[in-house]
C-alpha cells in the first residue's frame, strides 16, 4: 500500500528570525547542530570539552536516523528526515547568523519539542519566538495535537519558554532513565494522557 511521504517545511519565518531545516549531508549544518547540542549538554551536565563533543555527536547520530515522528500521529504520512531547524537572525535571512536550534523528535509515546540558544542570545525572546513557530507549524499545518516538552531541572529559563509557547506543567514531572533524575514535564492542553510510570530515555524509540 502506498504511504504518502511528508516533507517538512525547509524554511519557517518569524518577525525576527528565519528557521532553516537541518540537512545532515551538509557539514556546516551538522557542525552547527553539534555545537549547539554541546552548549546545552555541557551547561547542564558540566562536562569537559571532549565529553561535551562526544555526547553531542552521539545525539546527532541518533537524530540522523532515529527519533522521527510516527506516521499515526501525522495522519498516516511517514517522514524520512528529522524535524530540526537552525534558528537564524533576520526575518528573511536563510543565510543569516545561526544562533540556535528548535526541533521536535519522538523518543516516547508522543513527540517532544526542544530549543537551544547560544548563551549570548539568551534572554531576548528568541527561543520563545522560534519555538512558537515550530509548534504552530506542527499544530496548524500538520495537525499534531500530542506534544510535550521535557526540561532538565537545572535549566532555569526553559520552563518559562514552555509556558509562553503554550505548554502546561505536569505535576510530578517524568523520571529519566537513570532512575534518579526527575525531569520537568510540560504537555499541550490537547495532548493524550501519559502513564504515571513512564520513563524518559535519551535515545528512546517508541514502540
Amino acid at each position: 500500500m502506498f504511504q504518502e511521504t511528508l516533507q517538512y517545511a525547509p524554511v519557517l519565518y518569524t518577525k525576527r528570525l528565519t528557521l532553516t531545516l537541518v540537512d545532515f549531508n551538509n557539514k556546516d549544518d551538522e557542525e552547527a547542530f553539534i555545537e549547539l547540542l554541546g552548549t546545552m549538554v555541557g551547561g547542564i551536565l558540566n562536562l569537559s570539552d571532549t565529553e561535551r563533543r562526544k555526547n553531542a555527536e552521539e545525539s546527532v547520530d541518533f537524530y540522523r536516523s532515529q527519533g522521527r515522528i510516527q506516521p499515526k500521529l501525522l495522519g498516516g504520512r511517514r517522514v524520512d528526515q528529522s524535524a530540526i531547524w537552525l534558528i537564524r537572525l533576520g526575518a528573511n535571512s536563510p543565510q543569516g547568523k545561526c544562533i540556535g536550534t528548535a526541533y521536535v523528535v519522538q523518543r516516547s509515546l508522543m513527540p517532544d519539542q526542544s530549543w537551544i540558544l547560544s548563551p549570548e542570545y539568551q534572554g531576548m525572546g528568541y527561543a520563545t519566538e522560534a519555538s512558537k513557530e515550530v509548534l504552530r507549524y506542527f499544530y496548524d499545518e500538520l495537525g499534531l495535537r500530542d506534544m510535550m516538552a521535557i526540561i532538565a531541572p537545572n535549566s532555569p529559563k526553559s520552563p518559562g519558554v514552555a509556558r509562553r509557547v503554550g505548554y502546561v506543567p505536569v505535576e510530578g514531572g517524568i523520571q529519566f532513565e537513570d532512575g534518579v533524575t526527575i525531569l520537568v514535564l510540560f504537555v499541550l492542553p490537547t495532548a493524550m494522557s501519559l502513564p504515571k510510570d513512564l520513563v524518559f530515555r535519551r535515545f528512546g524509540r517508541p514502540e
